[in-house]
């Protein structure tokens, strides 16, 4: 970064509260409209994140001078997207490395071409700095975060990733657009978005007229509480697409239910399917996590299945890095899970049987 696009970065970031509108680059564009996603939109002149994290009051705008060369991100959602624009190289650093599944990231990593720049979460501002990054792509689940109001006055610029708010799965997948935008390569981030659009659309037509849809529920229980989709999740929305009924698809919650194991009991004891069981890989592990998981139909005639078939070598779930960007991929495992004979010639990506 040249040191006059420094100062200005500095002068205009250091100067702003976090809630008001920032311009740090500059660079002419034309206009675009999201077709899903809703927290952030490009504009003639700039890109507009408009809810930068939870309950944020106003909208940040981003006017860019140049492209980066050089950045850092701090979610491993943000990498496919990296890597589906062929920009990993641009890649320095990056937040807990652990949970890393790219082979492709995980070389760059052994050779040093990219520093781990912090764990658990936690930035370390003096391996950051030393990365010398253009700018710094990273997420803001709402709480005070001074290690990011450090990195600001140092002269870094940040951007706000908050894919993670989008209530569709098609709207986070379309956040390609926005490493479009930041890194000059608009038009191909339109153009594997359109394709993720098409096929997911052409799978989901597959299922428009199947007349059995079999019931399915998800989740585990920790401790006294099983987690599982609320009706208006993007998880249920799958289910929806995959030709499939979810137990809890009356519901109206975006987010995520707190249900007693009983009451998961008495509504999916007969369901059909029970698929996403977090981190487990075995029917026997869910025994020894909770005997009265034999109680369930689905596991007494082994109809169960996990996003775990691509783990990594550190034991990172591909499916919690590169499924946010590949949304056709999930659908057409589920599809093949619930209607075999639809996709018979399909291999899943994401998803296995939990023997």
């Amino acid at each position: 970064m040249n040191n006059c696009l420094a100062l200005l970065c500095f002068c205009v970031l250091f100067g702003c509260e976090k809630n008001k509108s920032i311009d740090q680059f500059q660079k002419n564009i034309s206009g675009q409209s999201m077709d899903y996603a809703t927290k952030f939109n490009i504009q003639e002149d700039h890109l507009k994140v408009i809810e930068p994290w939870p309950g944020a009051a106003s909208a940040i705008k981003y006017k860019f001078e140049k492209i980066p060369e050089r950045v850092v991100v701090t979610s491993t959602t943000h990498l496919p997207y990296l890597e589906l624009l062929g920009l990993e190289d641009k890649l320095v650093g990056f937040v807990g490395t652990n949970n890393i599944y790219s082979e492709k990231i995980n070389a760059k990593l052994k050779n040093g071409q990219i520093i781990e720049v912090g764990i658990n979460g936690k930035i370390n501002l003096e391996l950051l700095l030393a990365t010398q990054p253009d700018v710094v792509i990273a997420f803001d689940l709402g709480g005070e975060s001074s290690i990011l109001d450090k990195i600001i006055e140092a002269g870094i610029p940040i951007v706000y990733n908050s894919d993670f708010l989008e209530e569709t799965a098609l709207g986070r997948a379309e956040w390609i657009k926005f490493f479009g935008y930041i890194f000059g390569e608009l038009n191909l981030a339109d153009s594997i978005f359109n394709g993720v659009i098409e096929r997911y659309h052409q799978l989901k037509n597959l299922t428009q007229n199947v007349i059995e849809r079999p019931s399915v529920f998800s989740g585990v229980v920790y401790g006294d509480t099983w987690f599982l989709p609320g009706g208006k999740n993007w998880s249920a929305q799958f289910i929806k697409d995959a030709g499939g009924t979810y137990i809890w698809g009356d519901n109206m919650s975006t987010g995520w239910l707190e249900l007693s194991f009983e009451t998961v009991l008495d509504r999916a004891r007969e369901a059909e399917f029970w698929i996403g069981v977090a981190s487990i890989n075995t029917r026997a592990e869910l025994m020894t996590q909770d005997s009265r998981y034999e109680l369930f139909e689905a596991y007494q005639k082994q109809r169960i299945y996990n996003y775990n078939k691509r783990i990594g070598e550190n034991g990172g779930f591909d499916f919690f890095e590169s499924a946010y960007a590949r949304p056709d991929l999930v659908l057409a495992d589920l599809i093949w899970i619930l209607h075999p004979e639809l996709l018979p010639n399909h291999v899943t990506y994401y998803f296995q049987k939990i023997l």
